[in-house]
């Protein structure tokens, strides 16, 4: 027997995740990680990041969203919505 059969899931459509969803999770790890609650417009370079605070949160990324997080990254997708932008893409 099939799980969703199991589960009574039928003809249960499962959402496919939105970007406004994306932002959430990177918002919420974000606040998680470092304390600072960043909107779609926040410049990581504005935000009080710490550089080790940084690094912690370019790992748990790369681990919760399963992209490559490197300077680049994070050079050519400056604010927060432009991150979770290329993770919706890359994911």
């Amino acid at each position: 027997m099939e799980l969703s059969q199991r589960l009574d899931l039928g003809g249960l459509q499962l959402e496919e995740e939105t970007p406004a969803d994306t932002f959430a999770r990177l918002a919420g790890l974000v606040e998680e990680v470092t304390g600072v609650v960043v909107k779609q417009s926040s410049r990581f370079d504005d935000t009080a990041i710490a550089s080790l605070d940084r690094i912690e949160l370019a790992v748990r990324i790369e681990e919760t969203f399963g992209v490559r997080i490197d300077d680049t990254v994070l050079t050519d997708h400056p604010t927060a919505g432009e991150l979770a932008d290329y993770l919706e893409e890359h994911e």
